[in-house]
């Protein structure tokens, strides 16, 4: 009752709020995604540009911010957040939510402009449902493939959409992260995606696990954010297994900075971390061979437009294919990147100037692109 009670007010609080305030307003779902818009709105900031942000997270790290330029508007209630995006007034709102308009995040006759930022580089035409982006009207385009699989969703579309070339800022943001403590050594962060097909619910995980604990390697632990919902009993079971164990580590922080840079190297199933990871560190992922997660209906398992996404190009060129059955070779397969760090660093260099836009300054474009967003 009482988050039905402080969302009305929000909600109250935004349509008294000053027009300068609506040209430009992000919603941001969690902290797990306001750490993604973190440094695009510290710029903004920086460029006098007002900025509204719409949370749910009631600890939003938006909320420490002092400045004028900035409001936050916390809306825990998802009836009244509904009810709120169905009759938003905005010039330019921007997310990284999929499925606008479909069901989950209504949309507003009286907002003009809706954005798409991609908060992963995994594909639009694989890993999230067929229309998940029909409703939007612009695009900031992290890769040349990402753009190509819009414009061809959006081929006989009528109304106009809008592809930018922008790059993708946060492998330029792990780039120049460096924490206050670093200790890699012999330590291998296991990164998997959610949903049924996750390692985190094959058997085989544990076989995983314990091959690295015996190889005396420090497992560090991270499920999805979605895992913690969606594979709960799965999660528990692994923590539950090896919580006792010296060697094994559990990390949920909403920041994934400090665990990417603090590890030697990344083990993933289908997860947009391992190509964040590789390209901000010039260093080969392990990519266990599971089934892939496929949530456009229209695509199955073995069609030939998995060749040409995004995930799946990544799985050669930046790292290797650890086959399920193959999982107790886990140190084999590492001790083998480490033997070859050089040959993988260049090929992934070349991988990344060879497919992502702006690689060097992202986050200026991103924040150039807004502030004409602002100013026009």
């Amino acid at each position: 009752m009482i988050s039905l009670i402080n969302s009305f007010k929000e909600i109250t609080r935004y349509k008294k709020t000053e027009d300068k305030f609506k040209k430009i307003v992000i919603f941001t779902e969690n902290n797990n995604y306001s750490f993604f818009f973190k440094e695009i709105v510290d710029k903004l900031l920086i460029n006098n540009i007002p900025i509204s942000i719409i949370s749910s997270d009631k600890n939003d790290i938006f909320l420490n911010y002092k400045n004028e330029n900035l409001n936050v508007f916390i809306i825990e209630s998802f009836f009244l957040l509904q009810y709120f995006f169905s009759n938003i007034k905005c010039e330019n709102f921007i997310m990284t939510t999929p499925d606008l308009g479909n069901g989950i995040i209504n949309k507003s006759p009286f907002t003009k402009n809706y954005l798409y930022i991609f908060h992963s580089l995994i594909s639009t035409t694989v890993a999230y449902k067929k229309n998940a982006f029909k409703n939007y009207d612009s695009f900031f385009c992290p890769s040349k493939i990402h753009r190509k699989e819009l414009e061809e969703f959006f081929f006989n579309e009528k109304k106009k959409k809008y592809f930018f070339e922008i790059g993708y800022p946060k492998i330029k943001e792990l780039k120049s992260y460096r924490p206050i403590n670093t200790d890699r050594k012999n330590k291998i962060l296991i990164a998997p995606t959610w949903g049924s097909d996750s390692a985190i619910n094959k058997k085989e995980i544990f076989l995983l696990i314990e091959k690295l604990l015996e190889k005396k390697y420090i497992v560090i632990f991270r499920p999805h954010p979605m895992s913690f919902e969606k594979d709960k009993n799965s999660i528990n079971s692994i923590i539950n297994k090896y919580k006792y164990h010296e060697n094994f580590k559990l990390s949920s922080d909403k920041d994934n900075s400090e665990v990417f840079f603090n590890c030697e190297f990344l083990i993933t199933d289908w997860s947009g971390s391992a190509i964040e990871f590789s390209l901000a560190f010039q260093k080969p992922s392990i990519f266990l061979n599971t089934n892939q997660r496929i949530r456009n209906k229209d695509i199955k398992k073995g069609d030939k437009i998995l060749d040409t996404t995004f995930e799946n190009i990544c799985r050669s060129e930046i790292g290797v294919i650890l086959k399920t059955e193959n999982f107790g070779e886990i140190d084999k397969k590492l001790e083998n990147l480490a033997q070859n760090l050089n040959q993988f660093r260049e090929k992934i260099i070349n991988f990344e100037y060879k497919n992502l836009y702006n690689t060097e300054d992202s986050l200026d474009k991103t924040v150039k692109e807004i502030i004409k967003f602002y100013e026009g």
